[in-house]
């Protein structure tokens, strides 16, 4: 047990001078960072108060808030809004927005 504490001073050590504040390079070439992608979850904020609307009035309201449909798949209809950049995933349940959630633009096939 008394030698468990500079062995692990030893490999934070180790550790610590592996990083670098220098670019990655592959063969000699440097790698850009790529920025994390956004998370996409969540619905958006401009027709999150869409869940539970009747679907037919949720097309309407999806619409006239800068929405056009995508694409559909079974009862899982996917809405583009061109002027955000915003996809959206908008689940229907028993004739209402059951989910309206924010997916991916290749999603939306952008």
């Amino acid at each position: 047990m008394r030698f468990q504490f500079p062995f692990m001073i030893i490999c934070l050590a180790a550790l610590a001078a592996c990083q670098s504040d220098s670019p990655s390079t592959t063969a000699g070439h440097p790698v850009a960072a790529v920025p994390a992608a956004a998370p996409v979850s969540g619905p958006p904020a401009d027709i999150a108060d869409l869940v539970g609307a009747r679907a037919a009035g949720g097309e309407t309201a999806l619409q006239s808030r800068g929405y056009t449909s995508a694409r559909t798949q079974g009862l899982t209809a996917f809405w583009w809004n061109a002027n955000s950049r915003t996809c959206a995933r908008v689940t229907t349940a028993q004739g209402r927005y059951a989910e309206v959630m924010t997916a991916a633009p290749s999603d939306c096939g952008m």
